[in-house]
């Protein structure tokens, strides 16, 4: 019978240690930071060495198990080694945190490939203004906006965007 699959947060967390082990014995540095999947949108993973924090974005943890512990998780966590060993002046993606992330054995690379297609369509209203044959297609969240008093111009004639009845 097979072994159940572990649990994505349990994956993260001993990707974790196993990268702390490294980075104590590469760079000197052993870091235990405070770990959130709270993270939304399109992000994948976000480190705060400031807080000695680092956020996951749980769907994409889940969808994407095996690709996000071997590329975000060490993304993330070298960071804060690289903050740590070579100071805050360090660009965020620049040599020192590519020397972390080659050090653990991962491509550095910045962004990742995961699909976050929104899962939700927002609804549209339909707007003008003046112009003759305007038609502005807004958001719910405009919409919302415009009802609680905000105001869009349009653009060529500057006159107030109206939901079109």
């Amino acid at each position: 019978m097979p072994e159940p699959a572990e649990h994505p947060e349990l994956l993260v967390a001993k990707k974790l240690a196993e990268l702390n082990v490294r980075s104590e014995a590469l760079f000197g540095v052993r870091i235990e930071p405070v770990i959130s999947f709270d993270l939304k949108g399109q992000a994948a993973g976000q480190a705060n060495y400031r807080e000695n924090k680092i956020r996951f974005n749980r769907q994409l943890l889940e969808k994407y198990t095996p690709e996000f512990v071997d590329q975000t998780v060490p993304h993330e966590f070298a960071h804060l080694v690289a903050y740590q060993k070579f100071g805050r002046r360090i660009r965020p993606h620049g040599m020192e945190w590519k020397r972390v992330m080659e050090a653990f054995g991962v491509t550095p690379t910045r962004t990742h490939n995961f699909d976050v297609s929104p899962t939700r369509r927002l609804k549209r209203f339909h707007y003008r203004c003046h112009c003759p044959g305007s038609d502005y297609q807004l958001s719910s969240i405009r919409h919302n906006r415009i009802q609680r008093g905000r105001i869009y111009l349009c653009r060529k004639c500057g006159s107030s965007l109206f939901l079109q009845s």
